[in-house]
């Protein structure tokens, strides 16, 4: 099983459309199974796609309307037209820069059956802070699996913030009594508070670079970008979460200048292993 996951910051880059041709181009090359990402933009003033155009689409309940620039749309729309078909989902969490309607999506070679859960504290589309997690259920490789595309707050304290949303999806994902693979931004670096709270989860799945046979550079950001102004580190906030009895062979940052071109201000990451 060949996974990736990827915070794009879609239309906000320079070139975005060659960036997501590049991007497209890395799909087709590898032919991941699941692809998770996060920050899928798009204008609230566009139009609305029919649904009738809406190839292999999953939507969730009260699914907000796809727009024609939906960056994961335009993503399949390419692949499609390179001959490689992925059922996808993409609900928003919020506006971001006040003309943006800001998700997650999922894209898998097998049918979705997703929801979408509203984790955070905040509720008004209207605040950057309001999170929306994506989680499809779905059959990889002939075995039921769960995944989420996870884009979370920052660390605020143990009961707010990112603790608050992840001990709330957490509870979500158990109901689901399957295994699951969790990957995204989750804006809290390796060691930290944060990350230990995900580390010590109920779930049963492990941070795929510590169970990885092999693997390359860790820090998926760099310098500073949206959301950490005064970052001055190389720092890993990205993650592939994977069922702790997973086989990882490979753990690859990707879209990092060397194993792919840099097509976002976060680099992404890629994980084979087996179940």
């Amino acid at each position: 099983m060949k996974v990736m996951t990827l915070n794009t910051h879609s239309w906000l880059e320079e070139d975005p459309f060659t960036k997501l041709q590049e991007l497209t181009d890395k799909i087709l090359a590898e032919g991941y199974d699941v692809i998770a990402l996060q920050e899928v933009n798009q204008l609230i003033q566009t139009n609305i796609v029919n649904e009738q155009q809406l190839v292999d689409f999953c939507p969730v309940m009260n699914q907000t309307p796809i727009h024609e620039d939906n960056f994961a749309y335009c993503l399949v729309q390419r692949l499609a037209e390179a001959g490689e078909a992925y059922f996808w989902s993409w609900e928003m969490s919020h506006i971001g820069y006040d003309k943006y309607e800001e998700g997650n999506a999922i894209l898998s070679k097998t049918p979705l059956d997703s929801r979408a859960y509203l984790v955070s504290e905040t509720k008004e589309k209207e605040n950057y802070r309001t999170r929306m997690i994506l989680v499809a259920k779905s059959v990889i490789e002939n075995q039921p699996i769960v995944v989420a595309s996870c884009h979370f707050s920052w660390w605020s304290d143990a009961e707010t913030g990112f603790a608050y949303e992840w001990q709330f999806l957490q509870k979500q994902l158990l109901t689901y009594q399957m295994p699951c693979l969790l990957m995204g931004d989750f804006n809290n670096p390796v060691g930290e508070e944060g990350y230990r709270l995900v580390a010590a989860n109920q779930l049963k799945v492990k941070d795929s670079y510590l169970l990885a046979e092999q693997k390359s550079e860790e820090a998926t950001i760099e310098k500073k970008i949206d959301g950490w102004e005064n970052n001055t580190e190389a720092l890993r906030i990205d993650y592939i979460f994977v069922p702790m009895d997973s086989k990882v062979s490979a753990y690859t940052r990707i879209f990092d200048g060397t194993n792919g071109p840099i097509v976002s201000d976060h680099f992404g990451v890629a994980v084979e292993m087996e179940r």
